[in-house]
């Protein structure tokens, strides 16, 4: 694992708000507080404009974020061109996307990912989390879980996607993502739960009644 050692870089950082939410995400993990230390040593906070792609879909990636303020979205296209919206991110989640590295030791994204607020982010390189991952028991284990999270969503789509009626996807959205229909456009969440935006609009005016 020497190669990890010499491509990693401190990063001057301040311990701001987002950096603050970032230790209470990770607290649960059992993470003590010189491996948190060592581990924001290397990330950065950032902040990107409505509209920003964070990943492509195909390119490299070499990091993922932790959302302090925003929301984003991971999509496709399909061979129509049409958007595919396959899940949200808001405060206090990790964005991520990229794919099992392949013969090239390289990691590439699975999704694009697009903020659809102005947002603010942890930057953490995938690089960092290989590092404490070999080199520290707690924070193994986070590093496993970021590893697992993207798959584990994509996966839960799609068995939520064939299984449940609009309605419940409808309903799990709004538990998941409180405030989300307060949030973003319409068609977006449409997307998302594969239906037109009349129908959607439709399923809204029921729950009401």
């Amino acid at each position: 694992m020497f190669w990890v050692l010499i491509s990693l870089k401190p990063i001057s950082f301040k311990m701001n708000k987002a950096f603050e939410k970032f230790k209470q995400y990770v607290a649960p993990f059992g993470l003590n507080e010189a491996d948190f230390t060592t581990l924001v040593q290397f990330c950065e906070f950032v902040s990107f404009p409505k509209g920003a792609e964070l990943m492509k879909a195909g390119y490299k990636q070499n990091h993922i974020f932790f959302v302090s303020k925003g929301i984003i979205r991971n999509f496709v296209l399909s061979n129509e061109g049409q958007i595919r919206t396959y899940g949200f991110r808001m405060e206090n989640m990790l964005v991520t996307g990229y794919a099992i590295h392949n013969y090239h030791n390289e990691f590439r994204a699975v999704v694009n990912i697009e903020c659809l607020e102005d947002c603010e982010m942890v930057k953490i390189p995938i690089s960092a989390l290989r590092f404490m991952q070999s080199n520290s028991k707690d924070a193994h284990k986070v590093a496993r879980f970021i590893a697992e999270a993207h798959i584990m969503d994509l996966v839960g789509f799609i068995i939520d996607n064939d299984t449940k009626t609009v309605l419940e996807r409808y309903e799990n959205l709004e538990n998941t993502f409180p405030n989300i229909h307060q949030r973003l456009p319409q068609h977006i969440i449409a997307s998302y739960l594969r239906v037109t935006p009349v129908h959607l609009s439709n399923i809204k005016k029921h729950r009401k009644s």
